[in-house]
């Protein structure tokens, strides 16, 4: 069996948050734009990108530095309301805990890389015990100091800090714009996970393997790691 590192997008993937986020961004929207946003449109558009991105689509590329600020943070705000306030969905998906236990036993190096900002993710790591696999500062996301989804940067610096080239790596993606970064990356396998199978035409080829939830996933590396290690590799 060839070395390998595993890299994770955060969320819709190891959280499965997207209606906790459309509703934190409609609700804001909502406040400041005095409508809503269409569901297909949010998906379509927000997959990916950091907060900054998304403001710049829905309000405008012209909005000041100081307002979109308060945009992001009140939109924060509402996200990590609703998170709280909805324990039944801000939990980690099914599965996954397993998976980041067998990746651990099998000293397969792993990470996070995510759109998600800092305080996001200090957010997460209190409430979600990412601790129990994660060191925070070996997280990768987003400080605005590279582009969001779909440009492969986020994926590089992944890899670069896992020290194993990005042939080498598994990307564990929910979203078409984040498996074309892997792939842009050069990533050497890119799973979608997508628990209604609907992404699969969608990911065409930018993907080779769509799995309906983590425990597909552990099925799979389970009996990789079960492979005899050549050596030389």
């Amino acid at each position: 069996m060839r070395e390998f590192a595993v890299i994770f997008d955060f969320n819709g993937t190891m959280l499965f948050d997207t209606p906790i986020q459309f509703q934190a961004w409609n609700e804001l929207a909502e406040e400041t734009l005095g409508h809503g946003l269409s569901r297909e449109q949010f998906m379509q558009c927000t997959n990916g990108r950091t907060s900054s991105e998304t403001i710049d689509y829905f309000w405008g590329s012209d909005v000041p530095p100081e307002r979109k600020r308060e945009l992001v943070a009140r939109k924060r705000e509402n996200y990590k309301r609703l998170c709280l306030t909805h324990p039944e969905s801000f939990h980690l998906a099914e599965g996954l805990p397993k998976v980041l236990d067998l990746l651990r036993a099998g000293g397969i190096p792993f990470t996070i890389a995510t759109s998600s900002n800092p305080a996001s993710m200090d957010f997460y790591f209190e409430h979600l015990n990412l601790c129990s696999w994660f060191d925070r500062a070996d997280i990768i996301c987003s400080d605005q100091n590279f582009p969001g989804k779909p440009a492969p940067d986020i994926y590089r610096l992944a890899a670069r800090k896992l020290h194993m080239p990005p042939e080498q790596c598994v990307v564990v993606e929910d979203a078409v714009a984040g498996a074309r970064a892997a792939r842009a990356a050069g990533i050497g396998y890119v799973v979608l996970i997508d628990p209604t199978d609907s992404g699969r035409v969608q990911a065409g080829e930018l993907v080779d393997s769509v799995m309906q939830n983590f425990n597909q996933l552990y099925e799979k590396l389970h009996r990789l790691l079960q492979a005899p290690r050549a050596d030389n590799e």
